[in-house]
């Protein structure tokens, strides 16, 4: 939130229920497009476009505009990236198995986001997870609550960690039988062809 444009005292209370312009997010997709191409003639990867690659990110907020793109890295332990178009017109991403994130996150005029913004932050992300700067952590704590737990960082000491609770069922089967695990994706492998 821009705090100089709206002064000490913050944005009105109807700037949060008022989205003007939403189409100040379409170079989001070009934007993802080109970087997904790019990633896909850079490095080992596999592509698949399709609606269905990812329901998650397809169901959970706005209608897609196009099918999402999901690259996978051949190697084993690179993380996968999902980008699904959302119809708002913005970004829905997964990172690896559970870190999402959408740009905008909101798009409300309190929030005052801006396409540029949002796109130096999804750069930035992906970035780190092909150069292997990623973590995920899942656990399952004594009382039967499950975690998940983020981490990306850059070489100029700049990171984003998040925790948050996730379904119990779905931590059960991403656990194996297991109490903790950790995923520290290793770098992508560039193209040798």
């Amino acid at each position: 939130m821009d705090n100089d444009r709206w002064g000490a005292d913050g944005p009105p209370r109807e700037a949060y229920l008022r989205v003007t312009n939403s189409e100040r997010f379409a170079p989001l997709h070009t934007i993802a497009a080109q970087l997904l191409h790019r990633l896909e003639l850079e490095f080992d990867v596999d592509r698949v476009e399709a609606y269905g690659v990812d329901p998650y990110l397809e169901t959970r907020f706005n209608a897609v505009a196009r099918p999402t793109v999901k690259l996978t890295p051949r190697q084993i332990d690179g993380a996968p990236v999902a980008i699904s178009f959302s119809a708002f017109p913005g970004l829905h991403v997964r990172f690896g198995h559970r870190a999402t994130r959408a740009f905008p996150a909101c798009g409300c005029d309190a929030c005052d986001e801006t396409a540029e913004k949002e796109a130096e932050t999804f750069n930035w992300l992906t970035e780190n997870v092909i150069e292997g700067r990623f973590k995920e952590e899942i656990w399952i704590s004594d009382s039967q609550s499950a975690w998940t737990r983020t981490e990306f960082w850059s070489t100029d000491g700049a990171s984003e960690r998040n925790n948050s609770t996730i379904d119990w069922e779905e931590a059960q089967q991403l656990l194996n039988n297991q109490k903790r695990l950790t995923y520290e994706w290793a770098p992508w492998s560039k193209r040798t062809v």
